[in-house]
């Protein structure tokens, strides 16, 4: 990635900025769109955006550990915008890096300039897919887009909108009409109300449980203007396509989350003139911690490297995604244990990050759907082990 050093750099200041405030950041309950503001001021938002279009992204084997480094970093500073901002990066690597069949390559051409455009002039995507009673399946998405005139509408309710009142465009899906299978569409809500006065009605406002600052706000559409993507092939083609590039960036806010909390726990057992003097129980529950987070900075090293070697890692991202999601969880458990019953006081960072790491296991795909995918990979394709 073009000026990869520097710009790390700058994140890594800046994550350090926010770090310095985690307190009040962790009592948080709404995402703060001037954050984003510093994001674009450092460049975070073009990251993703191929050089070719005027961004950094030179290509997956170049270009994907420097972007997920600099989620891992942004991470153990806030953790909410590190994923509320993280979708800019997972929902743009559809039109990032896979190659349409050549019967709509040029529709596909001309929608990837409009789109990579749009970050250029400050723009920050994210997603809102989602739908009540769905199961995080897409297969099972109802809300439905017609095709009126020159323009497609959207009708039908969304929820888990990341990052709203902060991303000026989101993708979605809806079902076209006589069609079987949901079509990948994305909506423009740059000041758009909420009130249902031009389709757009807040209907559930994120109550702040798990990664409690992201926003995640559910919606109802009622005939919103939406743009079905170009891309000639279903929405599991696309999917398929994209390789593992959109879930590795959210893999490595957790990572980020996980390496934070190692740190603050090293300090707080010095501070108390420990770890020599930990209980027996105490020392057990920090080997395992320090064993498994370890094995999870194997996992994510993995999935990086398959990017490096072969510009693809749809496997090992899966399988990175899952191990570390429970490997997180374990860790911070196993942390919690050793801090004592302070953990439930809200000056210790230490409960907020044990709901955050949980987030990865419930995000796309969830936990039954990533289970159907793994078992289809372990049969095909020399799958490990």
């Amino acid at each position: 990635m073009r000026h990869a050093e520097t710009f790390l750099a700058n994140i890594r200041d800046h994550a350090a900025g926010l770090a310095s405030d985690r307190a009040e950041r962790q009592r948080r309950r709404n995402l703060d769109p001037t954050d984003y503001h510093a994001l674009r001021d450092i460049g975070l938002h073009l990251a993703t955006v191929p050089v070719c279009y005027g961004g950094m992204w030179e290509s997956p084997t170049c270009s994907m550990r420097t972007l997920c480094d600099a989620y891992r970093s942004l991470a153990a500073g806030d953790p909410s915008l590190a994923l509320a901002s993280s979708m800019h990066a997972a929902v743009l690597a559809h039109w990032r890096d896979p190659a349409p069949p050549a019967s709509g390559a040029d529709a596909w051409a001309a929608q990837r300039r409009e789109v990579f455009a749009t970050v250029l002039d400050g723009a920050w995507w994210g997603t809102i897919i989602s739908e009540p009673g769905s199961g995080g399946d897409i297969a099972n998405t109802k809300a439905a887009v017609r095709h009126d005139g020159a323009s497609w509408r959207l009708t039908g309710e969304k929820h888990f909108g990341t990052g709203s009142g902060a991303s000026s465009y989101v993708l979605t899906a809806g079902v076209p009409e006589g069609a079987q299978e949901p079509r990948f569409c994305f909506l423009d809500v740059r000041n758009v109300p909420w009130d249902g006065s031009q389709g757009m009605t807040l209907i559930a406002e994120w109550d702040g449980h798990g990664m409690a600052a992201t926003n995640s706000h559910g919606f109802a559409f009622r005939d919103y203007p939406a743009t079905p993507l170009a891309w000639p092939g279903s929405w599991r083609d696309l999917s398929d396509a994209v390789g593992g590039g959109s879930g590795i960036v959210y893999t490595a806010v957790i990572v980020g989350v996980v390496e934070a909390a190692m740190d603050y726990m090293r300090g707080h057992l010095a501070r108390r003139g420990q770890p020599d003097s930990l209980r027996f129980f105490d020392k057990v529950e920090w080997v395992a911690a320090y064993r498994e987070a370890w094995l999870l900075q194997q996992a994510f090293e993995a999935a990086l490297r398959a990017f490096e070697q072969t510009g693809q890692a749809r496997q090992e991202t899966a399988l990175a995604k899952a191990n570390i999601a429970i490997l997180a969880e374990s860790v911070l458990i196993r942390l919690c244990r050793i801090a004592g019953g302070g953990v439930f006081g809200r000056h210790s960072p230490l409960g907020f990050w044990f709901e955050d790491v949980r987030a990865l296991g419930f995000l796309r795909p969830p936990w039954a759907i990533a289970s159907d995918r793994l078992f289809d990979l372990s049969w095909r394709d020399g799958a490990a082990g």
